[in-house]
């Protein structure tokens, strides 16, 4: 299969169909234009956000370092954390997108066209259905994307107001560094909570080691006592008692004087503290709220009353704070001095000369004792350094360029669409120009019309372009054979005439003996004006020229034109001749003389107002054409086209050879195939059907270009 492509033929096309091409350009081209007109602009705004995946602790600045072979990871995790439903719905409460007019709810087209149509009532979804209708169009809005293999994240969002675009972009990139700030400060106070639940525990655990070694030590006083030589221990023990039960009564009061304080119940904190001066302030409150609630509001004396009320209750408030502040220093005294006495006495006892059994105890309490108290101090240490560090976070990201209105809007775009849909328009056209050339229009190679007629092609013939005889008579194209016999159009007829000659050579050659001595040659076509009457003439001239006596018979009743081209005008026809004649049979009544050539030629002369079949399907025809034959070597129909009459199906039956003509490049294939199977089917299979090409748009200068020095155009 020949897979090349022949670049003539597509110019050639391209030149055949060009106003096709061009008009279709022209439309996409509008419709384009159209559609410019009502799209509503939209605008692009970009914020730069740069991720930093160094970790940042102020308190230690050795520890900012960076470099590890999942940073790339985490930037593509950060990108689709900008676009989490978080991030979006946080946008969305911040900037009230809910009741903005562009990301707002609002009638779908289909729901408009329901309720314009009265189909239905729409109603706009509420709640969580609202919130995230909203969301889905600002999802739709807003991207981010890395830029390359950099640490930059591109935010982005589109809006069809510029101010708004660069608003929404920078709210974006500055909710996503508050959400990725707020996750790590979160992250800190949750690692809070679990060391604050083990304090407890390390406390409770370092209580349970005090009290196991007092209580060890109250049940073996008797043998520590013996084995140290200390009488005083047992007083020693009582005394640290007395400091605890004091300790512990003197840490209730200061709770309740706390609660009381923090409550404004005076009388509670005066009972609490047991102070009289709290007391007597309590009694002068009293008095003062008894006064006022008899004093006229607004009054001089009211306000008297509201302003001593205010000044003792600040007392109060001072004196309480003052209370409970001694309270837990006293609190904290009585600790201090029971630690130091429980330390004297395990200090005594390890001193001593104990049982081996005792002193494994006590070393293995003392012990329990050091590591409860290291790891109770080791989560103190540590909750203050989470303390310290949920306050001197840093984001792992930062905005290094924010976003700004857009001067110009990002779609649409139109030189883009524009030349798009020039694109498209030409690509459509040229198809389209395919499509008419190759199924819808006509024929427009011998290639082409052989393949899809199965008829050969013995002729392309050239548009002849009309000249002027003598400044006002006009020469039609069957006149080059006369006054041009070397030109294109010269050439392309003696070509027809050469192959109608082999083509009924080849049939009598395999057994059709013919008709008669002489051949009829029968030019017909599919549908009219498509220059069958002018290939008549210029093929009988043909042969007239090349010495065969010759008779041209314009068949063609409906509608006869050769008289035209020969300039002559009779007052007889062939109409009349086959309407009147009876026995008076005499053809030479109604033959002329082509002067240019020589011919005989049967005019038509006038059109016929009745059937023409019946004249033409008669025996005065029949006795025509026979004698026709016996006087004249070749003799030419000039028949109606196939398409719109039937006269041809019937004078196919004295041909001897059938030229089918085809305007090049014009008449529709599916009407050219359809009249040329009517005569396949209509006529003997002894009939060769040879097809023409005629009115080829081929330019003077291509034929002068290869063949300058056979042709010559006059």
């Amino acid at each position: 299969m020949d897979a090349t492509i022949d670049l003539k033929a597509v110019l050639g096309l391209l030149q055949r169909r060009f106003w096709l091409v061009a008009l279709v350009m022209a439309l996409v081209l509008g419709v384009a234009g159209i559609v410019l007109l009502t799209l509503k602009p939209v605008y692009t705004a970009t914020a730069l956000v740069l991720v930093d995946p160094s970790k940042k602790n102020l308190m230690d600045p050795e520890s900012q370092l960076s470099g590890s072979s999942s940073d790339s990871l985490r930037v593509d995790s950060e990108v689709e954390l900008v676009k989490s439903e978080t991030t979006l719905l946080s946008v969305t409460d911040q900037l009230d997108l809910v009741s903005d007019p562009e990301f707002g709810l609002s009638l779908g087209l289909k729901d408009m066209i329901l309720a314009f149509l009265r189909l239905g009532e729409p109603t706009l979804p509420t709640g969580e259905e609202a919130v995230q209708a909203v969301i889905d169009k600002l999802r739709q809005s807003v991207g981010a994307q890395r830029k390359g293999l950099t640490y930059l994240i591109a935010v982005n969002a589109k809006s069809g107001r510029p101010e708004f675009a660069a608003a929404l972009a920078n709210a974006v990139a500055d909710t996503y560094i508050l959400q990725q700030l707020n996750a790590k400060v979160e992250s800190i106070r949750a690692s809070g909570r679990v060391v604050d639940g083990r304090i407890a525990e390390a406390n409770a655990a370092v209580a349970q080691s005090e009290e196991a070694f007092d209580s060890f030590v109250e049940q073996n006083l008797d043998r520590i006592s013996a084995a140290t030589g200390r009488s005083d221990l047992a007083g020693v023990r009582e005394e640290l008692q007395k400091l605890n039960s004091s300790r512990t009564e003197a840490q209730l009061v200061a709770d309740l004087a706390q609660q009381s304080l923090a409550s404004r119940d005076w009388s509670k904190l005066a009972d609490s503290v047991k102070d009289e001066a709290i007391r007597r302030l309590e009694t002068e409150r009293r008095k003062l709220l008894e006064s006022l609630s008899t004093a006229a509001e607004g009054a001089k004396p009211y306000v008297d009353l509201q302003a001593s009320l205010n000044s003792v209750e600040a007392e109060l408030n001072t004196a309480g704070e003052g209370a409970v502040t001694a309270l837990k220093k006293q609190v904290a005294e009585t600790q201090a001095r029971a630690t130091e006495m429980r330390a004297d006495l395990r200090k005594t006892i390890l001193q001593g000369d104990l049982p081996s059994d005792i002193l494994t105890s006590i070393y293995a309490m003392q012990q329990n004792s050091e590591i409860a108290r290291s790891q109770y101090q080791t989560l103190l240490t540590r909750q203050t350094e989470l303390s310290n560090q949920e306050y001197l976070q840093l984001p792992d990201a930062r905005v290094v360029s924010p976003a700004t209105p857009p001067s110009k809007p990002s779609f649409p775009t139109p030189s883009i669409i524009l030349f798009a849909a020039a694109a498209a328009g030409l690509g459509l056209g040229i198809a389209l120009a395919l499509l008419v050339e190759n199924f819808v229009g006509g024929f427009t190679s011998e290639a082409q019309a052989e393949t899809l007629l199965r008829t050969p092609i013995v002729s392309v013939i050239p548009r002849y372009r009309t000249q002027r005889r003598g400044g006002t008579e006009s020469l039609s194209a069957a006149d080059a054979l006369v006054v041009s016999p070397l030109s294109v159009y010269s050439e392309a007829i003696r070509r027809i005439r050469i192959g109608i000659d082999q083509a009924i050579r080849r049939a009598r050659a395999g057994g059709a003996g013919g008709r008669g001595p002489g051949v009829v040659v029968m030019v017909s076509s599919a549908a009219p004006s498509e220059g069958k009457s002018t290939v008549s003439l210029s093929l009988a001239r043909a042969y007239a020229l090349s010495g065969q006596t010759t008779l041209l018979i314009d068949c063609d009743l409906r509608k006869p034109s050769v008289h035209r081209q020969i300039g002559l005008d009779p007052s007889n026809g062939l109409l009349d001749f086959l309407s009147n004649a009876g026995d008076d049979f005499d053809i030479k009544k109604i033959m002329t003389i082509d002067k240019g050539s020589g011919a005989q030629v049967v005019l038509g002369s006038r059109r016929s107002d009745i059937p023409t079949d019946q004249l033409i399907a008669g025996k005065t025809f029949a006795r025509l054409i026979t004698a026709a034959r016996k006087n004249f070597d070749v003799v030419v129909l000039d028949t109606p086209p196939v398409g719109p009459v039937v006269d041809g199906l019937y004078l196919k039956s004295f041909a001897d050879a059938i030229v089918f003509v085809v305007k090049w490049s014009a008449t529709p294939q599916q009407e050219v195939r359809a009249a040329v199977t009517s005569l396949d089917e209509a006529k003997g299979s002894d009939v060769p059907l040879v097809a023409v090409l005629n009115m080829e748009n081929t330019s003077r200068i291509a034929y002068r270009g290869r063949y300058g020095g056979y042709y010559t155009e006059e």
